[in-house]
């Protein structure tokens, strides 16, 4: 059994995680500013002796040491999840990734809890120079502060690293998508849908080509990277291997919720903007995997599969077919 903590475990990613290491033996302390009872995805292991949670502001907190004495590892998620809120807030990302991050750090340090996953991002890249992706592209020039925090995220880690003994384990995701998730490209079309089933307004022209993942395969690929590669800094791509067009996204809700007459209309971008449909919006994304395939991981989900599932998950639980 590993003592594990979860930053920001009240969250997507880091609430399914929490069920996952639950059901397999381990003990897990969730930190998160949310309250438990709006922590919903934790419902099945709140009663649950391996599990603890503490609704926590990481950064507001002056000392952290109380809460991480005594454990193994940090999954560190704790961030803001919202790029184009970081667009208006320009602190946002600084306060609440990069020093959020510092913050993990040195307190690690303090308490000697040796290993931090975290959970990266491929706006890392910016524009990238190569695609499909690989983790050494070169020069890494973000195009949201979002982007930028993480990326200031993994130097830090970096450093920790190699000054003070710890091993980091660094995964850089594509657009994790699946059951329960309540953003993203799915989320918004659906909830604009609901609203309006005569006609939807996209983002963007429709061409921007995403890598999407599922949420399993991100669970997945995180727990096997972490328990087979074994350096100081340990950095991966986590990917489907394919990609899919914003506009395919759309015909298979469209499809999959049986509307036949929606008005499409294409918003475009910012003017100026070369990127997708707002500030900080890669158009082209697609990661190279191959370092994870090399260690025996390999994607269940292509993009497309993943869409489908996301979509089928999605409106069963808030909009059934029959609407």
């Amino acid at each position: 059994m590993t003592r594990f903590i979860i930053t920001g475990g009240g969250g997507y990613i880091g609430g399914h995680l929490a069920l996952r290491l639950v059901k397999e033996g381990h003990e897990v302390k969730v930190i998160d500013k949310l309250p438990l009872e709006d922590a919903f995805r934790l419902v099945p292991i709140i009663d649950n002796k391996r599990f603890s949670y503490c609704q926590f502001e990481i950064s507001e907190a002056v000392d952290l040491a109380p809460l991480f004495r005594g454990y193994d590892a940090v999954f560190h998620f704790a961030a803001s999840a919202d790029i184009t809120l970081g667009f208006q807030q320009t602190d946002l990302d600084i306060k609440q990734g990069s020093m959020l991050t510092y913050k993990v750090l040195e307190t690690m340090r303090q308490t000697g809890v040796k290993d931090i996953i975290f959970s990266s991002t491929g706006t890392v890249y910016g524009y990238p120079a190569k695609v499909p992706t690989p983790e050494d592209s070169g020069t890494f020039l973000p195009i949201s502060l979002y982007g930028a925090s993480k990326l200031a995220s993994e130097g830090l880690i970096s450093a920790f690293c190699h000054c003070y003994g710890l091993d980091g384990w660094i995964f850089r995701f594509g657009n994790i998508i699946g059951k329960d998730s309540k953003r993203g490209v799915i989320w918004d079309l659906i909830e604009k849908l609901k609203k309006n089933s005569s006609e939807l307004e996209v983002l963007g022209d429709g061409e921007q080509l995403k890598d999407y993942v599922y949420i399993d395969d991100c669970l997945d690929a995180m727990l096997y990277g972490y328990s087979k590669s074994k350096e100081k800094v340990n950095v991966f791509n986590i990917g489907s291997d394919s990609n899919l067009s914003v506009k395919q996204v759309v015909k298979i809700i469209l499809e999959d919720a049986k509307l036949n007459d929606v008005k499409v209309r294409y918003s475009g971008g910012p003017a100026g903007w070369k990127g997708g449909g707002w500030p900080g919006d890669v158009n082209l994304v697609l990661y190279d995997i191959s370092s994870l395939k090399t260690l025996g991981w390999k994607p269940m989900f292509s993009s497309y599969a993943a869409v489908k599932q996301a979509v089928k998950e999605t409106l069963e639980s808030v909009w059934p077919v029959s609407h």
